[in-house]
């Protein structure tokens, strides 16, 4: 198994736990946030967080085993990864900033 294909293989578990993590999150967050003293605002904190776990899960799949198989890099790829991390980064903000709004 030569390194591409280990670091395809690698990345494919690891989005696939990052996928089942953010939907969980995303199905749990009223549990999550129920002690918070708002819990409608923290509801939004964890799924924002979800959100931004989702997009790092595909970031992960676009680099590692989209990007190998179609070998030859386009500017459409790059826009690709760079929406998704943009996307990433913003839910993640967002969420700490709904996180701290609903302590």
């Amino acid at each position: 198994m030569s390194a591409k294909q280990y670091a395809g293989t690698v990345g494919a578990i690891v989005a696939l736990a990052l996928m089942v993590t953010a939907l969980w999150t995303w199905g749990r967050a009223g549990w999550i946030a129920a002690d918070s003293t708002r819990p409608d605002v923290a509801t939004w904190a964890v799924r924002s967080g979800a959100v931004s776990i989702a997009a790092a899960a595909q970031l992960l799949l676009l680099t590692f085993v989209a990007a190998p198989i179609f070998r030859r890099r386009h500017f459409s790829g790059d826009a690709a990864r760079l929406a998704v991390g943009i996307v990433a980064c913003v839910a993640l903000v967002s969420a700490v900033a709904l996180g701290l709004a609903g302590r």
